[in-house]
């Protein structure tokens, strides 16, 4: 039972893996390329920031300052509205999956303490995580590996998704005063938590060093720092880091480096007109398919329009729920199946009039 729940849990890797095999008998002579194609300085970056937002979470202070702040609201839209803005904030600079792993839980505590049904608020939350996500080179995974590949300054590749955020974001928040109405809110009891000050300030201090570690070029140096640090503070962090979503990245990255060489997908792909809006839309197709990240990766091996394959990697995250892992991640904290397709009720309506009022935009 233990092995099958956590094959369950880990399916996006053990899928990779299995992808892996395949090609390798496939394409023996593509193995001595896997090392070539993974992208350590992604990786690397990767692991700071699970290490660092891991260290966060633990420090329970966002957990505090949610309960803290909950007797301020008054009905269900009030409360939908900081939600939504907090999670589309913290996913800006705590990645999608990460800001979700710290947002839902609170969510779904808070679901203990007031009578309202809040899984609506947590499809919402999906989909805020992946338009925060998207302003910032750390906020998700595929703005990362873009980031890396497109070597430009942190700044400046928030400037060039500036403007996609602010129109989802606007579509977001009317799509909220939609959804959300009026009804009051009953508060039972607040919960209480301890907060590691030493942990969360430590952790907030190496973070805006990450950032400027990201702007220097300087990662690597920064890695044995933090990993002497922690294993002296708090040790048990690499307990709860996420290893298998690293493991993940560097299966998703040499899985997709060998199909993208496979002749007839490499004909097929090269035979088509890759301008700015064919590569956007051909990501946004392939990541309903196989999720944002590889669609990504797998564009960049053909496209040199980061832009392209950026905007439309973004834009394609709050559609379906294979679109984005933090989709996942969110829909399957509420342990109910019949969820998952709840979920497109929001999002699909929210993806098409996302979809077209930023095309609208770029074509303008």
């Amino acid at each position: 039972m233990k092995v099958i729940n956590f094959i369950k849990k880990e399916f996006l890797f053990f899928c990779f893996f299995f992808l892996l095999v395949v090609l390798s008998f496939k394409y023996p002579k593509e193995i001595n390329n896997y090392y070539d194609y993974i992208s350590w300085p992604t990786i690397r970056a990767l692991f700071i920031l699970l290490l660092l937002t891991t260290a966060i979470k633990l420090s329970n202070f966002f957990d505090i300052f949610a309960y803290r702040i909950l007797p301020i609201f008054k009905n269900e839209r009030n409360l939908a509205l900081f939600f939504i803005s907090f999670t589309a904030i913290l996913s800006m600079f705590l990645t999608n999956d990460i800001t979700l792993f710290i947002v839902v839980p609170i969510t779904l505590a808070l679901s203990n303490i007031i009578e309202n049904d809040l899984n609506k608020l947590i499809f919402f939350e999906a989909i805020s995580a992946n338009v925060g996500s998207l302003l910032t080179p750390i906020g998700n995974p595929q703005n990362l590996y873009l980031f890396r590949e497109w070597d430009i300054s942190f700044f400046s590749f928030i400037h060039a998704m500036f403007p996609i955020f602010i129109l989802k974001f606007i579509v977001l928040l009317i799509f909220v005063f939609i959804f959300f109405k009026n009804i009051s809110i009953k508060i039972n009891t607040i919960t209480t938590m301890k907060i590691d000050k030493f942990l969360f300030i430590s952790s907030i201090i190496f973070f805006i060093t990450f950032i400027f570690s990201l702007e220097f070029d300087f990662v690597r140096f920064l890695i044995p720092i933090l990993v002497i640090w922690f294993i002296f503070f708090k040790k048990d962090i690499f307990y709860s880091l996420d290893w298998f979503l690293i493991f993940t990245f560097i299966l998703m990255f040499i899985d997709f480096s060998v199909i993208s060489k496979i002749d007839f997908i490499k004909t097929f792909i090269e035979s088509l007109n890759l301008d700015f809006f064919n590569t956007l839309n051909i990501t946004i197709i392939l990541s309903q398919i196989m999720s944002n990240v590889p669609s990504t990766i797998f564009m960049s091996n053909f496209s040199n329009d980061f832009l392209a394959i950026g905007y439309g990697a973004n834009i394609a995250g709050s559609s379906l729920i294979l679109a984005s892992l933090a989709n996942i991640i969110a829909v399957r904290m509420l342990n109910n199946p019949k969820e998952y397709l709840r979920f497109h009720k929001y999002s699909i309506p929210y993806f098409f009039v996302s979809y077209f009022v930023v095309i609208f935009y770029l074509n303008t």
